[in-house]
């Protein structure tokens, strides 16, 4: 990459412009970066390279990028369209292979239970998949979701829906007895 000038205005007014600001936005939403293209491709070489690839797109159009407030939507946003992309050019759905790690720093939750609930979100398929981890795990809004997707908020609203009632008759089971 070259020197290229990153700009976007901060709250403060501040014009942050280079690319150790970039690097830092993007250190900062690596691990929603990560469990968004997990959870559309499945393995952990594939995520990687859909990180790889986003984030080279999103430096080569940072000027795309309105305010720093909008960088993790944004970065998302190209995160998804990037790993959709991929699975279109390889014509199938990849195989999942490995839980992502979605970290949870809730100490009275019991393992057992976080593990059973993260295999049955894993279990689902795409797009259910995508918007529970968007939603649960990196608590962004229905709008916020509907944009990254490229869907309308009336859409993420049904597949979340069905999402819960799938993930309610997964876990009925191991929950109720």
């Amino acid at each position: 990459m070259d020197n290229k000038a990153v700009g976007f205005t901060n709250r403060g007014g501040i014009i942050l412009t280079d690319k150790d600001a970039f690097c830092e936005h993007i250190r900062l939403y690596e691990k929603s970066m990560y469990s968004l293209a997990f959870s559309i491709v499945g393995n952990d070489s594939d995520a990687a390279e859909i990180i790889s690839e986003s984030i080279y797109r999103a430096y080569k159009n940072i000027d795309a990028l309105k305010s720093e407030k909008a960088f993790k939507s944004w970065i998302l946003r190209i995160v998804h369209n990037t790993a959709v992309e991929t699975i279109r050019k390889n014509s199938k759905i990849i195989p999942m292979e490995e839980t992502p790690d979605i970290p949870d720093d809730s100490p009275e939750n019991d393992i057992t239970a976080r593990l059973t609930v993260r295999e049955a979100v894993n279990n689902l398929k795409q797009p259910y998949r995508t918007v529970v981890v968007l939603f649960y795990y990196e608590n962004l809004s229905v709008s916020k979701i509907a944009q990254i997707t490229s869907t309308n908020a009336v859409t993420v609203k049904k597949q979340l829906s069905r999402a819960r009632k799938m993930l309610r008759e997964t876990l009925k089971e191991d929950f109720n007895g």
